[in-house]
């Protein structure tokens, strides 16, 4: 059985997007109701506000990334979250799924096309 690879040694090379906010994600962020603006998620992993920032308009790609965040994956070793960014990050997603691409939820909300859908 193959040993586990170092993160350290298989992540990217650090860009300056993983450092600070980018101005895709500072007017993300302006635009966001102040209620679940990420306060923490912004000063300590600015490098994950900018990707969602970069997914904001393409609903399939950033549940797939929010799940990503979310979801605990016991094969990689990754340490998780604090629960103070697991809250925010739950919270943006709740607010992005409900009031800024809101997901269908049956088969008329379908046919009036107004499911969460690439474009």
């Amino acid at each position: 059985m193959n040993a586990p690879a170092n993160p350290k040694v298989v992540r990217r090379a650090t860009t300056p997007d993983d450092l600070q906010l980018n101005a895709a994600a500072e007017a993300l962020l302006a635009s966001l109701d102040p209620a679940v603006r990420p306060h923490e998620l912004m000063a300590k992993f600015p490098r994950i506000v900018n990707r969602i920032a970069e997914l904001w308009r393409r609903p399939v790609q950033l549940d797939k990334y929010f799940d990503e965040l979310l979801v605990v994956d016991s094969t990689r070793q990754r340490n998780g979250f604090p629960l103070k960014i697991l809250t925010e990050l739950t919270e943006l997603k709740e607010y992005y799924q409900r009031k800024a691409f809101p997901t269908a939820h049956g088969v008329w909300d379908q046919a009036t096309g107004s499911d969460r859908t690439d474009s």
